[in-house]
């Protein structure tokens, strides 16, 4: 009986489509991703705050809808935990996106450090470490 109503409720319910384009093992994306979160984590915690700009900065320049964008911060995630350095991450970006792209990122992950209003001297640093990691200029 349950199992006739649990089938019920999951035939009435709109099935949700996977992320397109689908995120595939070694996806830059994902890369990309991981540094956001990295710069979100700076400070040992991600606020709401950073979540949004993350999420609002994946649905507007990574080719996701708000799902595809949880989806992908979720495997960006799983990949930064298990991560020795962000440097890597870096590389991976550096090899499959042209200059411009990666002047995107750089200016993405300014937002994430101001996403709660100020920047600290740790979180500028990172930026600039890491811009220098994408082979960006400072502007």
């Amino acid at each position: 009986m349950l199992d006739t109503l649990r089938q019920l409720i999951a035939d009435s319910l709109p099935t949700v489509p996977d992320p397109d384009p689908p995120i595939e093992p070694g996806d830059i994306r994902v890369a990309a991703c991981a540094l956001l979160l990295a710069m979100a984590h700076a400070d040992q915690r991600l606020s709401r705050d950073e979540r949004s700009v993350i999420t609002r900065s994946l649905v507007t320049y990574f080719g996701v809808d708000e799902r595809g964008a949880m989806a992908l911060m979720a495997a960006a995630e799983r990949e930064w935990e298990a991560a020795t350095d962000e440097q890597a991450f870096a590389a991976q970006v550096r090899a499959g996106y042209d200059d411009d792209q990666c002047q995107v990122l750089a200016d993405l992950l300014w937002d994430v450090a101001s996403a709660d209003g100020w920047i600290e001297d740790h979180e500028a640093m990172l930026v600039e470490r890491t811009a220098q990691w994408l082979g960006v200029e400072r502007g």
